[in-house]
C-alpha cells in the first residue's frame, strides 16, 4: 500500500500500546470509577469520552477485568476503540476470548451513551456483537466477521435496533461485509440497519474491495455523502450501477491514484456519471487525482470527457465541481545518484504541471462558464516531506474531505 495514499491517512493509526486513560492537562484531579489499568493508550481521552481497550496477554488471566469493564456504565463513554495488540498486531480471535470478557465488552458496546465504535484487528466477530446498540458511527479495520451463532442471537434484546448513519472500513473481505450486512438476529430483523446510512467511505483498489463496496451501497438507499478511493487497477465503472441507485447522494468525493500516462486519468468517472444522470440530487463532485513521483499522466482530451458528460447530462442540482491534481515528489534521498534523480523528477513535474494547467481552458469550457456551477481547478506539486510537516499542505490535502 502506497504510504502517501490520502484516503488511508484519514483512518486512525493503530495504537501499539494497550490502553490507559490520558486526561487533558488540568489542575483538578478527576476521580474515576474505573481502574486506570482497564483502559490505556494514547487515543484514550477522558474529557472527550473516548475509551480505547486492546486485548493483550493479561486479558486472559485478569479475572477482575470483566467487572472493571462493566463499570464503564458509570462514565460518559461516547467513543469506543476495540483492538488487539497480541502477536505483533495479528488479528485476535473473538471466539478465543473468555466468555465473561466477551459479555463485558458487549456490555460496553451497548451502553446508551456510545456514539462511535471502532474495531481493529479481530477475526470471527459475530454481527450480533454490534446489535441492540445506540452508536450510529462505525469504523472497522483488519476485521473479519462470521455468522452469529444461535446462542449469540438469543442474547440480543429485541427493543433496540443498531441504526448506522456513518460507516467506514479498511481491509475488509467481501465475505465479512456480507456477514455484517446480511447478519440477522431474528428471522425478520438484521443485526445492523443500514437503511439510515448517510455517510460512507470505501476503497476500490482491488476486486474484493469493489465487491464489498457494492454490498454496502446496495443496502444503503439514503446515502448523501460518499467517499471513494480508487486505485489505478480499478475504475468507477465497476460500481456505476450501485452509484446510480444512490438517488439521495448529494456529495461525491473521489480520490484517484493515477497509474501512468496510458491510463484513463478519471478512472471511468464519466461513464459512471452518465449512468447516474437523470433522477439525482448530486450537489458536489469533488475529485482529487494523485500522480505519484515515479509516474506521469496524460494531458490530452481524456480529461475533457468530464466536461462533456456534465454539460449534456441531467445534473440539475449540481452546484460545485472541484478538480485537484496533485503531483507528488519524493524528497527523501540517501545517495548522490538519488539526489540527481530527484532533481530530474522535479524538472519533469514542473513541465507536467504546466501542461496540466492548460487543460482548464482547453478541456473544461462548459464548467468554466457555467452560471450555476462553481468550478475549482488546481494543479499543485507537493513533496512527501511537506505532507508530514507543513500544516498548510495538510489542510490543503484534506480540504475537500472535512
Amino acid at each position: 500500500m502506497n504510504a502517501c495514499r490520502p484516503f488511508f491517512r484519514l483512518q486512525r493509526n493503530v495504537c501499539s500500546s494497550s490502553i490507559r486513560f490520558k486526561a487533558r492537562r488540568s489542575k483538578k484531579t478527576t476521580t474515576l470509577p474505573i481502574s486506570h489499568e482497564t483502559f490505556r493508550g494514547e487515543e484514550t481521552d477522558l474529557e472527550a469520552g473516548t475509551f480505547h481497550y486492546s486485548v493483550e496477554q493479561s486479558s486472559f488471566t485478569d479475572n477482575d477485568l470483566p467487572r472493571r469493564l462493566r463499570l464503564a456504565s458509570n462514565v460518559n463513554v461516547k467513543s469506543l476503540i476495540l483492538g488487539s495488540s497480541l502477536y505483533n498486531f495479528a488479528a485476535e480471535d473473538w471466539d478465543e476470548l473468555p466468555t465473561e470478557l466477551q459479555a463485558a465488552l458487549q456490555h460496553v458496546i451497548r451502553l446508551p451513551t456510545l456514539e462511535h465504535l471502532d474495531i481493529r484487528n479481530f477475526k470471527n466477530v459475530p454481527p450480533s456483537l454490534l446489535s441492540a446498540a445506540t452508536f450510529s458511527s462505525l469504523f472497522i479495520k483488519h476485521t473479519k466477521f462470521r455468522k452469529s451463532k444461535p446462542h449469540e442471537r438469543k442474547s440480543t434484546p429485541p427493543d433496540t435496533v443498531t441504526r448506522l448513519k456513518s460507516f467506514s472500513y479498511n481491509n475488509i473481505s467481501p465475505s465479512s461485509i456480507r456477514a455484517l450486512v446480511r447478519g440477522r438476529i431474528f428471522t425478520d430483523s438484521f443485526a445492523i440497519d443500514f437503511s439510515s446510512l448517510q455517510s460512507l467511505s470505501v476503497s476500490l483498489h482491488d476486486a474484493d474491495e469493489v465487491a464489498a463496496s457494492k454490498e454496502v451501497m446496495n443496502v444503503s438507499p439514503n446515502l448523501n455523502y460518499l467517499l471513494c478511493s480508487v486505485g489505478p487497477k480499478n475504475s468507477l465503472g465497476e460500481v456505476s450501477s450501485s452509484l446510480a441507485s444512490c438517488r439521495s447522494l448529494k456529495t461525491l468525493v473521489l480520490f484517484f491514484e493515477v497509474g501512468d500516462e496510458l491510463q484513463d486519468p478519471l478512472l471511468g468517472l464519466p461513464d459512471a456519471l452518465s449512468e447516474m444522470s437523470g433522477d439525482n440530487v448530486l450537489e458536489e463532485l469533488l475529485i482529487n487525482a494523485h500522480v505519484q513521483s515515479i509516474n506521469s499522466c496524460r494531458t490530452d482530451a481524456m480529461w475533457g470527457r468530464l466536461d462533456d458528460v456534465l454539460s449534456r447530462s441531467a445534473f440539475h442540482t449540481l452546484r460545485r465541481v472541484s478538480l485537484k491534481i496533485i503531483l507528488w515528489i519524493n524528497d527523501i534521498c540517501f545517495f548522490d545518484d538519488e539526489l540527481e534523480e530527484r532533481r530530474v523528477g522535479e524538472r519533469h513535474r514542473k513541465v507536467l504541471k504546466g501542461e496540466l494547467e492548460k487543460i482548464r481552458a482547453s478541456q473544461f469550457s462548459w464548467l468554466s462558464n457555467a452560471r450555476n456551477v462553481k468550478f475549482e481547478f488546481a494543479v499543485r506539486i507537493i513533496s512527501h516531506g511537506q505532507r508530514d510537516v507543513d500544516p498548510e499542505i495538510q489542510r490543503y490535502l484534506q480540504s475537500d474531505v472535512l
